[in-house]
């Protein structure tokens, strides 16, 4: 009978789900699907422990987020965005210049995951998902403008943990990107 009921909620999100999983990987169908078909995998093992606080699809993209940042750890490579160094090499740049494409990357990554639940859930469905802030507001059973306010801080806090990960990065380097010692 589960089975059954399950089906239903399959058809009913697995393209707005596959959907947000393409945002959060820049167009990679293969990884999405492949990630699509673990959330609802999860979502499947883990029913009994929706409780209902949330929209049953805010709960199916918190296990997709977390689907996608595991697949990430895991896999290592796929963290780097290749179309930005793809882009950097025809322009012919530096070792350095394709080093802080992937530090930048990996920073943001960083900073990303160091937001807290509800910021962390607006920024991602903000910004790879697109969604309107009265969208957000629906999805996570909050007022629109807590959600722009939420959002804001979340920015303002993401650009003072980029700002501290760039200074790191430059007491790690003289003033021309060259590694210097660190004490």
């Amino acid at each position: 009978m589960i089975t059954k009921e399950f089906e239903e909620i399959y058809r009913e999100y697995y393209s707005l789900v596959y959907a947000f999983l393409l945002r959060l990987t820049e167009g990679d169908a293969l990884v999405s699907e492949e990630l699509a078909q673990e959330t609802f995998f999860q979502a499947f093992l883990s029913i009994h422990r929706f409780r209902g606080k949330c929209a049953f699809f805010t709960w199916l993209c918190q296990i997709a987020k977390n689907s996608y940042f595991k697949y990430v750890r895991k896999h290592k490579e796929y963290a780097t965005d290749f179309s930005e160094i793809e882009s950097l090499l025809r322009q012919a740049p530096s070792a350095e210049a394709i080093y802080e494409a992937h530090d930048t990357k990996e920073a943001l990554y960083q900073a990303i995951s160091n937001l807290r639940g509800k910021q962390k859930d607006i920024l991602m469905l903000r910004v790879y998902f697109d969604c309107s802030f009265r969208e957000i507001g629906l999805l996570l059973n909050m007022k629109e403008n807590t959600v722009k306010v939420t959002y804001h801080r979340a920015k303002e806090r993401l650009k003072k943990q980029l700002a501290l990960s760039a200074s790191d990065h430059e007491e790690r380097t003289d003033g021309r990107g060259n590694l210097t010692k660190i004490k």
